[in-house]
């Protein structure tokens, strides 16, 4: 017979022995360069800033579009670099962080903004046609050809930003 308040149970096992605290599986330093998460940064921050280039280089004809896109290639540049140089510095090996899981989440914000903005600029680029002003007896296109050409380049290279942002996040 069992005291009273035993159980013939055994007691549940110990969780900590199955899942161990996260650890960081991205190197520091330079290594960091080697990893296809390291390379997707550097390659996000060097065709944000073409991106930016770009769409600064229009008239900016649908500023409510195009800042967005601006807004985005602008923040998720800056995000880029402190993030890089997180690792780049070993900070990365004195945060207490899930480093993994926020490697995932990073991409997966950037692949959501630069998404959109590929959506904006693509929007922008498909309005070549139109006239800038309906009242207007002149026939001025919202985009010149110029900034036509320019508008298709900026919306490549949003969508390649934001397809390897996909290729990380899966």
């Amino acid at each position: 017979m069992l005291p009273r308040g035993a159980s013939s149970m055994p007691p549940p096992p110990n969780p900590a022995a199955y899942f161990p605290q996260p650890q960081v599986t991205l190197p520091s330093g330079l290594e960091i360069l080697r990893t296809y998460s390291g390379a997707v940064i550097f390659l996000e921050i060097l065709f944000g800033t073409i991106v930016w280039i770009l769409v600064a280089s229009t008239r900016i004809p649908l500023p409510l579009l195009q800042g967005w896109v601006v807004f985005v290639a602008v923040t998720a540049w800056f995000l880029s670099i402190v993030f890089l140089c997180v690792f780049l510095f070993g900070y990365a090996n004195r945060i207490a962080v899930n480093w993994n899981q926020t490697d995932f989440l990073f991409h997966g914000a950037t692949f959501v903004f630069y998404f959109g903005a590929f959506l904006l600029q693509a929007a922008t680029t498909s309005l070549h046609h139109f006239p800038r002003k309906f009242n207007s007896t002149t026939q001025e296109k919202i985009l010149a050809d110029h900034e036509y050409n320019i508008s298709i380049a900026a919306s490549v290279c949003i969508s390649y930003i934001f397809i390897w942002g996909m290729e990380v996040c899966y």
